[in-house]
């Protein structure tokens, strides 16, 4: 059972896709789980647009992401509600997944690091990559500004938190191979 984590652009998919293809993992990502508790009728959004009202809504009833995403930003009130909402909902889902789960190998992954994330993993790691390195990802995986990036980056926990939580550390700065070979030595032990 490892918990996986870092900053936005670190590399955390790199990793995961990895462990999956070359060590057989079961990976659980919170942001799919939240995502999926965000769906029609589901908990998540039940809750979430009872308290924010459904002018959130498209005109399918399915929650307009952006919109959301928009507000959250904006509005540190709506942002602290939403995730006082999902985030345990989250963290209770994963849990029943990883109750069911069968495999050798479970990996969860998320980018938010704060005093609610669960703690069912034997080892926390931690993908780090410059800042420099993040921001050129993002404007080449997901085609966001420099200062789009930089915000993201700055509403994020900072470095020491990830480094005083987590158990290892994988370097993303180099190759491919740099990170399986990480993976391996690690995996090895």
């Amino acid at each position: 059972m490892i918990g996986l984590t870092g900053g936005v652009g670190a590399g955390k998919s790199l990793v995961l896709s990895i462990l999956k293809e070359e060590y057989g993992a079961e990976v659980i990502k919170a942001d799919e789980v939240a995502h999926e508790l965000m769906e029609p009728e589901e908990e998540g959004y039940l809750a979430v647009t009872e308290a924010l009202g459904e002018g959130l809504l498209k005109p399918d009833g399915t929650i307009d992401r952006k919109a959301l995403a928009a507000r959250i930003f904006q509005d540190d009130n709506a942002r602290k509600t939403v995730d006082g909402i999902i985030h345990p909902l989250v963290w209770k889902t994963i849990r029943n997944k990883i109750s069911a789960s069968q495999a050798g190998l479970i990996v969860v992954e998320f980018a938010i690091m704060n005093e609610k994330t669960d703690d069912s993993w034997e080892e926390m790691w931690y993908v780090r990559a410059s800042k420099e390195n993040r921001i050129r990802r993002l404007a080449e995986n997901r085609g966001y500004t420099r200062e789009h990036s930089e915000r993201i980056i700055a509403s994020q926990a900072p470095e020491s938190e990830y480094l005083n939580r987590c158990t290892r550390v994988i370097e993303n700065n180099g190759s491919m191979e740099d990170v399986k070979d990480q993976l391996a030595e690690i995996l090895k032990s």
